[in-house]
C-alpha cells in the first residue's frame, strides 16, 4: 500500500482535501433512528485526516466514503491503510488492515464473505480455513473500495451482500467502503449498514491557486482563471494532477479545450494531452547516464517501443481489465478470454495442443529410450533405440525399413493423442500457473484432494480408452485391461497428488512470477519423478513378471514411467507454461502485448501512465483506464490537435 501511495498521481497534490459528514448514506446497526436525506450535510474541520474520522467512537471504525471521480477516495483509503498498517505493527493486538476491490464481485448469489476468503487467498495468498478464523476473530480490517465498479446491473445486490454481512458479522475490527457518489445514489439506491458517512469534497479555488503557486506556476493560474469550466474540472485532484504535468511540458492549448463542446470531450483532451505530456517528458535526468546513451531505466540502452506499440498495448489492456471487471493486472493470470475473436482462439488452441503433442512425444519417446538403454544419451541414439523397442515387440523385420516407418508412425500417433487429449482438457481451462507445491491436510486441502481425484480419474478412464483401440491391436485382452489399469491409476493418483497439492504465493514480488515458479516446479518435479521411475523399474517389472510375460511387464513399465514423466510435467507446471506460451504468442503475433510484456508495462510506470506494486500492474486511475478502453484496437491516425501525434479513433 506504500508503494501505491507513493505513485499515486494525487499524492503530487500537497493539499489536505476537504470532508463532510453525510450520514444519511447508511443506516446505522441496530438502531431504529436513520438520517434523512433532508438533514444538511456536516463539514469537518479543515485538516482533519481521515484516520482521526475512521477511529471517532461514535462510528465504531464502519465508515462509508463518498466522492466525485478523481476526488482522492482512493489514495484517501491509502492514507487510512498505511496509518492503520503503522499501528498494527507497534500493537499487536490491532486488526491488519487488507485492500480489496469490490470489482471484482460478479456473482449475485456469493456471500461477501465468501467473496473475502477468495480475494484473501487470491491476493494475499491466505488459505481461506485460515483467513476465515482470521476474518471472525477479528483480526482484518477490510477496506473495500470500488463498489462503483461493480456491474452495474448487480450494484444494489452487492450493496444488499455487503448489508447482510454487515449485520450477521458486525466487523468489530473496523470496515471502509468506498464508491462515487453518482454511482451510489442511482445504482446503489439504499443506505449501508454502517456507523457513518463523509464525502469528499471538491477542491476549493484558494486551494487550486496555493497549487499552483507551490509549482511555481502562477502564469498558468492567469490562464486558468480565464475558463470557469476549466476551474471546474481542476476542483478534481486527479485532473490537477494532470494538469500540473501537462503544464510543464507545454501540451496544454486553451483554445483547443474552449473548442470542445462537452465536459466529456474537454476530460477526454486533458486525457490527451496528458498522454503526450507523459510520452514527452525525459525519464534521465542523469548528465553521465545521457552521454552513455540511457534514456530509460527500463530499457537502458535498447530501443524503446513506439508511441503506437505503447498506446495499442495500452488499450488491448484496458479493454481486458474492464471485460473481466477488474482494476489490476497480473501477467501470469491473463486468461485466453483476453483473445478478442475466434480466430484467435483457434490459433491459441492449435499452439496450445501442438506444444503438448511435441511434450507428450518427446517425453514418451526419450524416456523410453533412456529406460532400456538401446544405444546412448543422445537424442539420434534414443529415436533409434525407441524404433528398435517397437520393431521388437511388433516383430518386424530387423533393419528393414518397414519397422523404421511404423515405429516412427506409432510414436507419433501416442505424441498426437497425448497433444489431443492435452488440447481437449484445457482448451477451455483457466491457465493456473503451479506457483508453490504444498502439503497441507486441512479440510479445505482434503476437499481439493477429493475433487482432483475424481477429475483425474475421469480423465484417466478416457486415456485408457484411447490407449485402448491402440492396445487392443498390439496385446491380448488380459494384457490390455492390465495396462489400462495401470494407467488409470497412475494418472489418477499421480494427478492428484500434484493438484491437490498446488498453493499460491503470498504476495507476486516480480513481473509474472508465478509462471517462473511454474517452471521451477516442473524441473523439481519431472527430477524426482525420474528417480521414482528409476526405483519403478526394478520393483513394478519385477512384481507383474509374475501375472503377465517378462516382456510385457517391460512394457508396462515402460509406459508406467512416461505417464508418471510426463504427469509430472503437466501438473507441476508445464500446463500452465504450455497454456501461457501458447497465449503470449497469440498475443504477440497481434501486436496487443510483446513477448517481453512486462518490460513495456514497467517503462509505463516511468512514464506515470500505470503502477505497479510488486507483480501487480494497474492505471493511474480508473479513469484514464476507462478512457484507453474506449479507443479502438485495431486502428489509429494522425491527429489534429496540438501537441497529439497520434490517437485511435474513438468506437
Amino acid at each position: 500500500m506504500q508503494e501505491r501511495l507513493a505513485q499515486s498521481l494525487h499524492n503530487k497534490v500537497w493539499l489536505t482535501l476537504g470532508m463532510e459528514r453525510q450520514n444519511y448514506h447508511v443506516e446505522r446497526p441496530f438502531s431504529t433512528t436513520v438520517v434523512q436525506p433532508s438533514q444538511s450535510p456536516a463539514p469537518l474541520a479543515a485538516g482533519t485526516r481521515i484516520v482521526e474520522v475512521f477511529n471517532r467512537p461514535e462510528l465504531n471504525r464502519q465508515l462509508l466514503i463518498l466522492g466525485e471521480p478523481g476526488a482522492g477516495k482512493t489514495t484517501m483509503m491509502l492514507e487510512l491503510a498505511e496509518d492503520l498498517l503503522r499501528r498494527a505493527i507497534a500493537d499487536k493486538t490491532e486488526p491488519i488492515p487488507v485492500l480489496l476491490n469490490l470489482s471484482s464481485w460478479k456473482n449475485p448469489q456469493q456471500s461477501i464473505f465468501d467473496w473475502l476468503l477468495g480475494e484473501l487467498k487470491e491476493k494475499y495468498g491466505i488459505r481461506k480455513n485460515l483467513a476465515q478464523r482470521w476474518l471472525e476473530a477479528n483480526q482484518l480490517l477490510p477496506l473495500l473500495d470500488g463498489l462503483d465498479e461493480v456491474a452495474p446491473q448487480h450494484q444494489q445486490a452487492c450493496a444488499v451482500a455487503l448489508n447482510h454481512w454487515l449485520k450477521e458479522f458486525d466487523p468489530r475490527s473496523g470496515v471502509l467502503i468506498c464508491c462515487r457518489r453518482e454511482e451510489f445514489e442511482q445504482g446503489v439506491r439504499q443506505p449501508l449498514s454502517l456507523y457513518g458517512a463523509i464525502y469528499v469534497q471538491p477542491l476549493t479555488i484558494e486551494q487550486i491557486e496555493d497549487y499552483f503557486t507551490q509549482f511555481n506556476l502562477q502564469n498558468v493560474w492567469q490562464t486558468v482563471q480565464q475558463d470557469e469550466a476549466l476551474q471546474e474540472i481542476l476542483t478534481k485532484p486527479l485532473f490537477l494532477s494532470m494538469f500540473g504535468l501537462v503544464q510543464t511540458q507545454d501540451k496544454f492549448s486553451l483554445s483547443d479545450w474552449q473548442s470542445c463542446s462537452t465536459s466529456e470531450d474537454r476530460i477526454e483532451y486533458l486525457l490527451d494531452t496528458y498522454w503526450e505530456a507523459t510520452m514527452s517528458r525525459t525519464l534521465i535526468t542523469n548528465p553521465r547516464e545521457k552521454q552513455q546513451g540511457i534514456h530509460s531505466k527500463t530499457y537502458s540502452k535498447k530501443p524503446v517501443p513506439t508511441r503506437q506499440e505503447i498506446r495499442r498495448a495500452l488499450v488491448f489492456t484496458a479493454k481486458m481489465l474492464n471485460r473481466e471487471s477488474s482494476t489490476e493486472l497480473l501477467i501470469e493470470k491473463m486468461q485466453p478470454t483476453a483473445l478478442s475473436n475466434l480466430r484467435q482462439k483457434w490459433t491459441y488452441q492449435l499452439i496450445y495442443g501442438l506444444i503438448g503433442w511435441l511434450i507428450g512425444w518427446l517425453i514418451i519417446g526419450l524416456v523410453i529410450g533412456l529406460i532400456i538403454g538401446l544405444i546412448g544419451v543422445s537424442i539420434i541414439a534414443l529415436i533409434v533405440g525407441l524404433f528398435f523397442w517397437t520393431i521388437d515387440k511388433l516383430n518386424f523385420p530387423f533393419l528393414s525399413v518397414n519397422f523404421l516407418i511404423v515405429g516412427l508412425i506409432i510414436w507419433l500417433i501416442i505424441g498426437l493423442i497425448v497433444g489431443l487429449v492435452i488440447w481437449l482438457i484445457g482448451r477451455l481451462e483457466k491457465i493456473e500457473p503451479v506457483e508453490e507445491i504444498a502439503i497441507s491436510m486441512s479440510h479445505e486441502a482434503r476437499r481439493e484432494i477429493l475433487g482432483s481425484l475424481r477429475k483425474w480419474l475421469i480423465i484417466g478412464l478416457i486415456i485408457w480408452l484411447i490407449i485402448g483401440l491402440i492396445g487392443l491391436l498390439i496385446f491380448e485382452l488380459l494384457t490390455w485391461l492390465i495396462i489400462g489399469l495401470v494407467f488409470w491409476l497412475i494418472i489418477g493418483l499421480i494427478g492428484l497428488m500434484i493438484e491437490g497439492r498446488k498453493a499460491d504465493i503470498q504476495t507476486p514480488m516480480k513481473p509474472n512470477q508465478g509462471i517462473k515458479n511454474s517452471v521451477k516446479n516442473m524441473i523439481i518435479a519431472n527430477t524426482i519423478a525420474f528417480v521414482i521411475s528409476l526405483f519403478f523399474k526394478f520393483t513394478l517389472q519385477n512384481l507383474l513378471a509374475n501375472v503377465v510375460d517378462f516382456e510385457v511387464a517391460d512394457v508396462i513399465v515402460n509406459i508406467f514411467v512416461a505417464m508418471l514423466m510426463w504427469l509430472s510435467f503437466y501438473q507441476a507446471g508445464g500446463n500452465a507454461l504450455s497454456q501461457h506460451i501458447a497465449l503470449r504468442l497469440v498475443l504477440d503475433w497481434n501486436r496487443y502485448a510483446p513477448l517481453r510484456y512486462e518490460l513495456l508495462l514497467n517503462y509505463c510506470t516511468e512514464r506515470l501512465l500505470l503502477q505497479r506494486v510488486g507483480g501487480r500492474y494497474r492505471f493511474m486511475h480508473k479513469f484514464l483506464q476507462d478512457h484507453f478502453a474506449r479507443m479502438d484496437l485495431n486502428r489509429w491516425e494522425e491527429g489534429r490537435q496540438q501537441g497529439i501525434t497520434y490517437f485511435f479513433k474513438k468506437r
